[in-house]
């Protein structure tokens, strides 16, 4: 198996996790892609970082016999949430204010107008 040319395999990204994860299952990128039903080209680009939100992650999840949530943010339970509820959560922990309060009492709004809960 060739070495990697940096040590892609214990970054904590989802492409560390998903070339930590194919490496261990003993598969090469083109067999995950052919399994997954996609091309070699873009489990490189997932593995390398320049693809963040891949479409086939629960393809992936599922040949590689993880949690896609793992996957994504290495997390092993969402507790219901979904994937863009969680992305939004990472985004919105980088925003300074005044967009913090100012997304909030919007998404508030939209919430209370489409009968969503209270978040108090």
């Amino acid at each position: 198996m060739p070495k990697l040319s940096f040590d892609r395999a214990s970054d904590d990204s989802l492409g560390g996790r998903l070339t930590r994860r194919r490496l261990d299952k003993g598969l090469t990128q083109h067999e995950l892609a052919a399994a997954v039903g996609t091309s070699q080209a873009v489990v490189q680009r997932i593995e390398t970082g320049k693809c963040k939100h891949p479409r086939n992650i629960d393809g992936i999840a599922r040949v590689l016999d993880v949690n896609p949530a793992w996957l994504m943010y290495g997390v092993e339970h969402v507790d219901g949430l979904e994937y863009d509820a969680i992305e939004t959560a990472r985004v919105w922990s980088g925003l300074m204010e005044p967009h913090r309060s100012a997304l909030k009492e919007m998404i508030m709004k939209i919430a209370s107008h489409a009968g969503a809960p209270s978040m108090g």
